[in-house]
């Protein structure tokens, strides 16, 4: 059986229709791709066999912020920098990170009163930051803190 040839009226709303169905198969292959790497399993605190259970409590409290930070010297930085020596160093200038122009001009040198304030309310601490999270509760903050102010182990 022979079929007659689209005239160019029909056979351009084919090609849109199989461009579209292109787009949406990409699409739908690249999310399944950063499905499957964000289901990969990253060490994010160095666990030791070793730790105890306060380093563990601590490690909790941290894992929020792990979403976006590493803290192991060997890792660098993800959507937020790397916290890998953040007790003492001006905020805004761990090499290699692309910081706001507000954290970069804000002064700050990180100790737990000034990490404090920041993680009660990044916003009020530093106008124009791009951390978005603040931790309103002032025992997980300090845990936050003690976990970045430990030697690395």
């Amino acid at each position: 059986m022979e079929t007659a040839p689209l005239s160019a009226g029909q056979a351009r709303p084919l090609r849109e229709q199989c461009r579209g169905n292109a787009v949406r198969r990409c699409l739908l292959l690249l999310g399944a791709a950063a499905a499957l790497c964000a289901c990969g399993q990253r060490d994010v605190f160095n666990h030791a066999s070793d730790a105890t259970p306060h380093q563990r409590e601590l490690e909790r409290a941290f894992a929020i912020c792990a979403g976006c930070h590493d803290t192991r010297a060997d890792l660098g930085h993800r959507v937020g920098p790397n916290l890998h020596g953040v007790i003492g160093r001006r905020a805004g200038t761990a090499p290699g990170y692309a910081y706001s122009e507000a954290m970069r001009d804000s002064g700050i040198v990180w100790d737990a009163r000034t990490l404090d304030a920041f993680l009660a309310s990044p916003q009020k601490q530093v106008p124009g930051t791009r951390m978005p999270n603040a931790t309103s509760d002032p025992q997980r903050r300090r845990a936050v803190i003690e976990y970045l102010s430990a030697p690395p182990r």
